[in-house]
């Protein structure tokens, strides 16, 4: 019997999972002080410290992180963070540091004699479901091929001043390093925030890249070739929170991600997020974060 080759000999359909490592800023900075006393982001973070002396604390525990070990933090985790013996002042942080590759090896090196520490983060985030999985923070110890992609990315910080686009081999060996730092959380971390259902998954992909669409329930449940009410009841039993408030969360999630990784200003971010004016999303936005889009940014300005 003659067939169409397709060019796979099996006949077994395979499925694979569908996420996309989305990374929004990679670098390696001085940290003279980093005390904060609480930090929460939408997405995830990955924190590698060249000297001794960071610590992070969650949730009553407390982290030293060493050189040989790696931190991942998922996101929404609110966690603290310090330096050595440091104290958190009451005004809530006080962070002081910058771009290494910036700094003239001198200054480098007097930073270095006065205590500063040489901080690599990455932040990026997976898509449904894979940023949703739970609140908190892996600790990895490096090994031989970590190390080595680590050492790679300090190399290429280091000697690319004020870098704002990545070559393909820098952006692979990032790729690579989140990659092999993920495998090391249990399938059932992953598996305990998905959803069985194919219209619900299919609905938050689209919220997901239609935050500036209209998102009520009559239009998702049309989507979803439901009825509004049942299709609200579905949302609800599969993912725990209703579904507006559900949109209203990411949309804020959202917001945060631009106001971070974006020069954005406040009323663009409300547009894009799906706002229909400036005083809406600032209501919405201290509803979610405790404080205002415009205090969310000048803090990460400090």
């Amino acid at each position: 019997m003659n067939t169409l080759f397709t060019g796979d000999p099996s006949t077994v359909t395979q499925f694979f999972p569908q996420f996309l490592v989305n990374v929004h800023c990679c670098r390696y900075w001085w940290l003279k002080n980093w005390e904060h006393s609480t930090l929460s982001f939408p997405y995830w973070r990955i924190y590698y410290n060249f000297e001794r002396g960071g610590i992070l604390e969650y949730q009553g525990e407390e982290f030293q992180m060493e050189v040989d070990q790696i931190y991942l933090i998922a996101p929404n985790t609110d966690y603290k963070s310090r330096l050595n013996d440091h104290k958190i002042p009451k005004d809530g942080y006080r962070l002081d540091g910058g771009s290494i590759c910036a700094l003239p090896e001198d200054k480098l090196k007097k930073l270095l004699a006065e205590g500063v520490i040489k901080h690599l983060f990455i932040h990026f985030t997976l898509g449904f479901p894979y940023d949703n999985t739970s609140p908190g923070i892996y600790v990895l110890n490096i090994n031989e091929n970590l190390k080595e992609k680590i050492d790679f990315l300090q190399q290429y910080l280091s000697c690319n001043a004020n870098i704002s686009k990545f070559n393909i081999q820098a952006f692979l060996v990032i790729q690579s390093l989140i990659c092999e730092i993920l495998k090391n959380i249990e399938e059932s971390e992953w598996e305990q925030h998905n959803t069985s259902d194919i219209r619900v998954s299919k609905t938050i992909n689209y919220i997901e890249n239609h935050y500036d669409q209209d998102l009520s329930n009559e239009s998702l449940a049309s989507k979803a070739c439901m009825s509004t009410n049942s299709f609200s009841r579905l949302f609800k039993s599969e993912i725990g929170v209703s579904l507006q408030r559900y949109i209203k969360k990411k949309r804020i999630d959202y917001a945060c991600l631009l106001i971070t990784h974006s020069n954005l200003s406040i009323d663009e971010v409300a547009s894009k997020t799906g706002f229909s004016n400036r005083f809406h999303f600032t209501r919405v936005f201290h509803e979610i974060t405790k404080i205002t889009p415009a205090k969310y940014k000048t803090l990460l300005s400090l």
